[in-house]
């Protein structure tokens, strides 16, 4: 067997590697670059000996970690990099956040009515507004009049008006 057909397995190997990081495909792309790569280096060494094995063996090992670098530095860049990795951030100062404390500081001893039934947690509009709300433990039902007792953070605690 010629020396050529286990360094195109070796070469197919690093192409489907390559391609497993564009291609969704569940891992069957990547897997058969891996099986090409062990075909090849198992054909280097028992048509070619020793050293060729061991040589096509350090070309697999230390190529394969460069091919994923490589593939990683181009994924981004890629058409279908492009669309799933986020390409700004989003932060405080833009407007994300999903705690405000300007919000909740002043709900404190504030009345409204439950949209769901508390068990122990549910929907409550104070207000215009409504909110994700917590009870004690106890259960509250729908279109009952409660109180908001506690504030911790995004955390409302409320209690049922007597």
């Amino acid at each position: 067997m010629a020396l050529w057909v286990p360094i195109t397995l070796t070469a197919i190997g690093f192409v489907a590697i390559f391609l497993e990081l564009f291609v969704p495909a569940a891992g069957v792309i990547g897997a058969s670059g891996i099986i090409s790569m062990i075909v090849a280096t198992v054909l280097a060494w028992i048509y070619h000996g020793r050293v060729a094995g061991t040589v096509l063996l350090a070309c697999v090992l230390l190529g394969t970690p460069f091919v994923l670098w490589i593939g990683f530095k181009v994924f981004p860049k890629s058409f279908v990099g492009k669309r799933l990795i986020l390409g700004e951030s989003q932060r405080k100062e833009s407007g994300y956040t999903s705690y405000t404390s300007e919000r909740y500081d002043n709900l404190i001893d504030k009345q409204g009515i439950t949209l769901t039934t508390l068990r122990p947690s549910g929907m409550v509009r104070i207000g215009e507004d409504k909110y994700s709300v917590v009870t004690n433990g106890e259960l509250i039902e729908k279109d009952e009049r409660v109180r908001v007792v506690k504030i911790e953070g995004s955390r409302i605690v409320v209690r049922k008006l007597e």
